[in-house]
């Protein structure tokens, strides 16, 4: 797997490191590797952005066949699939877009796990180091709890910008539970990640909540406009 990746780590590193002497901070190299990728993954994420919205846009139709035919599954498949076939619909093709960017994902996590110690903006005196890890030191005497608090800040902002990201693609209330379950995930990550990576999740996060807005408000005044 890392030797398939190794040609996308290279880059991903090497950029990194560019925007690191260009910045005289790695924390700032981080925010722009961010966006450097966010862009190039724009097309995709405009095109899943768009899928899962129509797939929002047809769930009241889909309740509609569910509660019909809620005593013959067969008869519902396929009164679903009549439907997505003549709405034009592909339920997965919200899904490719975000396959094809698992690789670059993978690489760049790669790349930022691999970060020894380096500062972020005297912010942070190390973003190799995790949420966890920071309150432990502060525990050990190793680090003051003004210290820690940036470490702890960023992976709240992380947990906050996941649920708000995922709330603006909601549809019912079964995603709105696994809404909440990918918030207890993503606390998980942003307790024990380094706070580099952290800082892309977050960033990340932030671009993908101004992007969904921006999309589906041209989405909708195209919708109003027909």
């Amino acid at each position: 797997m890392t030797a398939i990746l190794q040609p996308i780590i290279d880059i991903l590193r090497a950029t990194l490191e560019f925007f690191a002497q260009l910045t005289g901070d790695y924390g700032a190299a981080i925010i722009l590797l961010t966006i450097t990728v966010r862009i190039l993954l724009l097309p995709l994420t405009i095109k899943q952005t768009k899928s899962m919205q129509e797939m929002k846009r047809i769930q009241p139709k889909l309740k509609e066949l569910q509660a019909k035919y809620k005593d013959n599954k067969e008869k519902l498949q396929e009164e679903i699939m009549k439907f997505y076939k003549e709405h034009k619909i592909n339920p997965l093709s919200g899904c490719l877009p975000l396959l094809l960017q698992l690789p670059i994902m993978f690489a760049l996590f790669r790349v930022l796990l691999e970060l020894e110690k380096h500062n972020f903006w005297l912010v942070m005196d190390n973003i190799s180091v995790s949420a966890k890890e920071a309150v432990d030191m502060v525990s050990a005497g190793k680090l003051s709890a003004v210290d820690a608090a940036p470490y702890i800040f960023l992976a709240l902002i992380m947990i906050g910008t996941t649920y708000w990201q995922s709330k603006m693609m909601s549809a019912d209330a079964q995603q709105d539970r696994m809404m909440l379950f990918m918030s207890l995930f993503m606390a998980y990550l942003g307790w024990t990640l380094p706070a580099g990576v952290v800082l892309y999740l977050v960033v990340t996060n932030i671009w993908t909540i101004g992007q969904q807005y921006v999309t589906l408000r041209g989405t909708t005044v195209a919708a109003e406009g027909s």
